[in-house]
């Protein structure tokens, strides 16, 4: 199974739209620092805090990955495996268990290398614009790393997500469908019910276990509804449970 794995690895490193999603990477933190000098070109506000915007900004663009988890899943899913009988040198002698945790540690290995591109590219491309005004300091990488450490298990519970939506349907526009359903219209959904006017008090509980809601909480330590212990719990317990799902769909397939 190792070198099953390792096999899916280095297959989805090479693909195309492994290369697509890391310039997409690239062009975002470009854009993002180039916002921030053309608001200080044109309002001069906010002097000495102008790359503590970019990474503070960053923190909340963790939820972009999260929506773009299913992209990364699919880089390693690939197009062959809708077919519950594949059998190549690697599969042969895995049951359908043991391919669709193979596929998911796969995933969750890129999006690993793929977050660390990201924090690369955001950190290179930051000091590029603003080593010279000193706006760059070292407690603002600290803080910046360690708030991606916390947003990290919810970034992971979206590739599970992604990967389990993948295996159910036998068409990728499917899995696409609902994994935005789930994690934009549904979740969103809960946020507007909890939020003024109407704060119905069911939807204010369930807000607090939604993906997209902890994600919003990390960049304010002095928030008293930021929860860390719970944001790594729901992350593990989330993956978790869309692994056996997904497991459960794959060996019911005929």
């Amino acid at each position: 199974m190792g070198n099953y794995i390792i096999s899916e690895f280095k297959k989805a490193l090479l693909r195309k739209s492994t290369r697509f999603y890391i310039i997409g990477i690239f062009l975002l933190c470009l854009v993002g620092n180039l916002a921030v000098v053309g608001f200080r070109m044109i309002y001069g506000t906010n002097e000495g805090t102008f790359a503590y915007n970019i990474l503070e900004y960053a923190t909340w663009c963790f939820v972009i990955p999260y929506y773009s988890c299913i992209f990364i899943a699919d880089i390693v899913f690939g197009k062959t495996y809708p077919d519950p009988h594949i059998k190549d040198g690697y599969t042969s002698g895995l049951n359908r268990t043991q391919i669709y945790i193979g596929k998911v540690i796969a995933s969750v290995m890129i999006a690993f290398v793929l977050a660390l591109i990201a924090c690369i590219l955001l950190i290179a491309i930051t000091v590029l614009f603003h080593f010279s005004d000193g706006t760059i300091k070292a407690y603002n990488i600290r803080d910046f790393f360690e708030k991606m450490l916390y947003a990290v298990p919810l970034w992971i519970a979206g590739v599970g997500i992604g990967n389990m939506f993948l295996f159910i349907f036998e068409k990728k526009k499917f899995a696409y469908l609902c994994y935005f359903i789930l994690t934009i219209a549904i979740e969103r959904g809960i946020m507007i019910l909890a939020a003024e006017p109407l704060e119905l008090e069911p939807f204010r509980v369930l807000r607090k276990f939604t993906v997209s809601q902890n994600f919003s909480l990390i960049p304010y330590p002095a928030d008293p509804s930021r929860n860390i212990p719970l944001t790594i719990a729901l992350g593990v317990i989330y993956f978790l449970v869309s692994t056996v799902i997904g497991v459960v769909f794959y060996n019911k397939k005929k």
